[in-house]
């Protein structure tokens, strides 16, 4: 079992977090079935006081676990290799995590999805008086103690796997994967070229759409599916292009294709807003998909769902044009200083 200080911090955030949304999970259970706003008896009245309450537990257990999120990041990115022989980044220490790291971030990822839906709901409710969206966002919340379960049991079963002292090469995780140099310069057969000519393009797409839908005083539905779903396509082809292509100009060296070398500091921390933009980018489209068709047609909300799809719409086109300028700013800048690009 590997132990550090800043993994039992991570412990410590989701175990606080799993309690907070047990408790108000009992909240939510009672609301879902009892929840009858324009019944004013005693129960009732109680019951709102406890989904009150019941709501600043779960704002309160995402803040936790967008906490621990970003330790976890952290840890693996910058300190955790550094107890790990042979590791030099994080992908040394997924390397020593024998394939469970992939699961524990996916895991994790889809928790933060459904608890930012969540909480965009829970915010549109607070609006309203009557609070027509209670018991539609009860169910949505009994989702989340599973989940956080299986995630919790999953950071330790990820961590218990990592043998103490027993060497990496994260090296050869990187470079062994390629038998030769028409392999490297390809991302699943297709050539460097064309994944870059899709990324410019989606970028495009996606910062045209962003500015349509989210600088703008009406609601558009068709453009924000679009939105969303060019945000959805974009995501892994700018993963692969970064990683396969773009990266070799943080880390001056061609066929360093390793997405964690990116957030150390001798690169200059960019991993963190690239990949913070990315997330941002996929948390928001998902928001897009889901929330409208969540509060459907029929509430006093839809003045404030189109609001906070504008909302969202306007954070995807600061963080698409944030990852553009960290990512194609280093090129310009080496064509200039040396006249060609890095690739020759």
């Amino acid at each position: 079992m590997f132990w550090h200080p800043l993994l039992l911090a991570i412990f410590c955030a989701q175990i606080v977090a799993l309690v907070l949304v047990l408790t108000a999970a009992l909240t939510a259970f009672r609301t879902a079935l009892h929840w009858q706003p324009h019944v004013p008896d005693s129960r009732q009245l109680a019951l709102e006081a406890q989904v009150a309450a019941a709501s600043i537990q779960g704002r309160a257990a995402y803040g936790l676990w967008l906490f621990a999120a970003f330790l976890l990041v952290f840890g693996i990115a910058n300190l955790f290799h550094h107890s790990i022989p042979g590791a030099m980044c994080g992908t040394g220490v997924f390397q020593a995590m024998s394939g469970s790291g992939s699961k524990l971030l996916l895991y994790l990822g889809v928790l933060l999805l459904l608890t930012h839906l969540w909480y965009a709901l829970d915010r549109l409710n607070g609006f309203q008086v009557d609070l027509p969206l209670t018991a539609r966002n009860a169910r949505l919340f009994l989702t989340l103690p599973p989940v956080a379960l299986l995630t919790l049991i999953q950071t330790y079963q990820t961590f218990a796997a990592i043998v103490p002292y027993q060497p990496v090469d994260c090296c050869a995780v990187v470079y062994d994967q390629f038998h030769d140099l028409q392999q490297a310069e390809s991302i699943i057969g297709l050539g460097d070229p064309w994944w870059l000519g899709f990324f410019l393009v989606l970028s495009l797409l996606l910062l045209g759409l962003g500015a349509a839908n989210g600088f703008t005083t009406s609601d558009r539905p068709k453009i924000r599916l679009a939105l969303a779903a060019v945000g959805t396509l974009w995501l892994p082809v700018a993963a692969l292009t970064l990683v396969n292509i773009l990266s070799a100009y943080h880390y001056g060296v061609l066929q360093h294709h390793c997405p964690w070398c990116l957030f150390l500091p001798e690169h200059g921390l960019v991993g963190y807003p690239l990949y913070g933009a990315m997330v941002v980018i996929g948390m928001e489209g998902f928001t897009l998909f889901f929330l409208p068709p969540m509060v459907g047609k029929d509430f006093k909300s839809n003045g404030q769902v189109a609001k906070r799809c504008r909302q969202a719409a306007q954070r995807i086109t600061f963080a698409g044009a944030t990852f553009l300028i960290i990512t194609l700013g280093p090129p310009l800048f080496w064509r200039l200083r040396y006249g060609v690009w890095i690739s020759g």
